[in-house]
């Protein structure tokens, strides 16, 4: 967020996304996945919820520009592949969002899976299964995103090897597809504003 905050020549140091939780690579420093915990077990704060899932969604967009500008020599189709996540934890539940995008300047956010926290320990025989079910596919889900990410630099690599001595060169570069708006919320002012839109579950029909 501050480097993409910066590249808009904001550089007020206030103005950072301060996560609760994320998983980032060694070495690099890129951020593959952020946490949010918006409240107590139990406790569902609609506005700190949904402050909580913008504030995500922005810090989402600010993790794919700047990956794309860490690979920007890559391909876009590769690029559309790669997902960073967003693990959300309100009321008595943990959610799992994904953001991806499948086309220039579109920007999917996906609620891939969701468990349930169970406290009633007498419960715990049936609690259990699910949350392993969870951590097991958000491993999986990491590991997909850290092979694409893989692709990205060895197809990036390529081109700067390729051409290193073509200075005059103009080469595709992703931040030409990969240009989100970025907001930096504030709390104290944005949450009564977004109380009533934070993330909402699909509407079931039922098959006729």
């Amino acid at each position: 967020m501050t480097k993409q905050l910066r590249s808009q020549g904001i550089v007020d140091g206030r103005l950072k996304y301060n996560a609760d939780g994320k998983i980032q690579l060694r070495g690099n420093g890129l951020e593959l996945l952020l946490s949010e915990v918006s409240s107590s077990y139990g406790i569902n704060d609609k506005g700190k919820t949904s402050f909580d899932h913008y504030k995500a969604m922005f810090g989402l967009l600010a993790m794919l520009r700047t990956i794309a500008a860490h690979h920007q020599y890559a391909e876009f189709a590769t690029f559309s592949k790669f997902k960073v996540h967003f693990i959300h934890t309100h009321n008595r539940a943990i959610r799992h969002w994904t953001m991806f995008t499948p086309e220039p300047g579109l920007y999917v956010m996906n609620k891939e899976q969701k468990v349930d926290i169970v406290a009633d320990f007498e419960q715990k025989e049936t609690a259990i299964v699910p949350l392993i079910n969870f951590t097991n596919t958000l491993a999986v889900s990491l590991v997909d995103t850290v092979d694409v990410l893989s692709t990205l630099a060895e197809e990036h690599g390529e081109v700067m090897k390729d051409t290193r001595f073509e200075t005059q060169r103009r080469r595709p570069s992703l931040l030409q597809h990969i240009r989100p708006v970025i907001v930096r919320l504030n709390e104290s002012k944005h949450t009564t504003d977004i109380a009533d839109d934070g993330p909402k579950s699909p509407v079931y029909i039922p098959n006729h």
